[in-house]
């Protein structure tokens, strides 16, 4: 005889017709992300993207490359998507009235010989789909100067412009392509000094921004000291009047642009508009960044980078010249060779964060030891 209380049972039940389900693990982050924002106005807008098709539109793009992926971007991170297989499935139920028919061996004897049973429903589940995988979110850190480079067109001189292809990729056909969030899009998009020409997006080359650059420091020092020029005033606006009145720069204003956002440190005004300053470190890392970009090596000896960096830096920030300041983007051999590096130089330019997990059963086995 059953010793079991049936009273206090959940009756189960599997659907004929299991729906196609796929469970997806949120990270803390981005958990975190969405639960704040239940409480304001405007959710968060999450994006899935794949990986970008090969192009033939950049100089450096080969042809092969790794297998498509597809990441899920937030606003300003990327998360890498891979699925995952485990030996348990996973239930999805709903509750449902279940019907139940009494056991007719527990029938009374007056009611044995009744027509039909008397058929009863309790609250229950129901199995509507069974998930023997799920997708799991991993953070990367995009290497947008990589992807960039191989996408986009190289500028080099307005004497040698590149040839307009038949077909060209505009700044919003790539961003919508590239599986990197939207504010590593902008970030890398100014650190390439990217610009847009007639719906063709281009990069300068290394030489053509240090070029650039060099040209608008001239153009200030023509106005006065930077002692003499407020700050608040060199928008982009007083870029644009200095080469209309100069006169004698033949690249595109939207390039000259491109050198202003990327080389002059920006911040927002009262009014909301940006104005830019080159007496800061940020003016001296990105000389230094792009002198070693432009050598056809990424190289150079220690004292002849140095005086070169110091030879092309305005006066007001050579004091920052440092190699401390290009960490992270050089390395320096025994022989004092320097050399510009690109962080992890992965073709598909994503690189994943190193993320440790703690399996049950590794948890398992640390238990059993102690």
């Amino acid at each position: 005889m059953s010793t079991q209380d049936d009273s206090k049972a959940i009756p189960l039940a599997f659907a004929h017709e299991q729906a196609p389900v796929r469970l997806l693990e949120l990270p803390p982050s981005l958990l975190s992300l969405i639960e704040n924002s239940t409480f304001k106005s405007s959710a968060p807008v999450l994006k899935i993207k794949a990986s970008p098709a090969p192009s033939h539109h950049g100089s450096n793009t080969g042809s092969t490359g790794p297998a498509p992926f597809a990441v899920l971007t937030t606003a300003t991170e990327t998360y890498n998507i891979r699925s995952v297989h485990s030996s348990n499935s996973i239930f999805i139920l709903k509750p449902v009235p279940i019907p139940i028919i009494p056991d007719q061996g527990d029938a009374d004897s007056d009611t044995e010989m009744a027509d039909e049973p008397i058929i009863t429903s309790k609250p229950g589940v129901i199995v509507t789909s069974t998930c023997a995988s799920h997708l799991e979110l991993l953070p990367s850190k995009p290497n947008t100067e990589l992807l960039f480079q191989s996408m986009l067109t190289e500028y080099k001189s307005p004497e040698t412009p590149p040839s307009r292809p038949s077909e060209v990729l505009s700044k919003t056909e790539i961003l919508l392509n590239t599986p990197v969030s939207d504010g590593e899009f902008h970030e890398g998009w100014r650190d390439v000094t990217a610009f847009e020409v007639d719906g063709w997006a281009l990069r300068l080359s290394p030489l053509a921004a240090l070029e650039i650059f060099g040209i608008l420091i001239s153009l200030i020092r023509g106005r006065g000291s930077s002692d003499e020029i407020e700050e608040d005033e060199m928008g982009m606006q007083f870029f644009m009047d200095l080469v209309a009145q100069d006169g004698g720069i033949e690249f595109p204003v939207e390039a000259v642009g491109a050198v202003v956002r990327g080389a002059f440190e920006g911040k927002r005004t009262q009014d909301g508009s940006m104005a830019y300053n080159f007496t800061t470190p940020y003016t001296a890392k990105w000389v230094g960044k792009h002198i070693l970009l432009s050598n056809p090596n990424k190289e150079y000896t220690e004292r002849q980078f140095i005086e070169t960096w110091r030879s092309k830096t305005p006066d007001e920030c050579e004091k920052f010249v440092d190699l401390k300041l290009l960490d992270g983007l050089h390395t320096r051999s025994a022989l004092g060779v320097v050399r510009y590096i690109h962080g992890t130089e992965n073709e598909s330019g994503v690189t994943p964060t190193n993320k440790k997990k703690n399996k049950w059963h590794e948890k398992f086995a640390a238990g059993k030891k102690r």
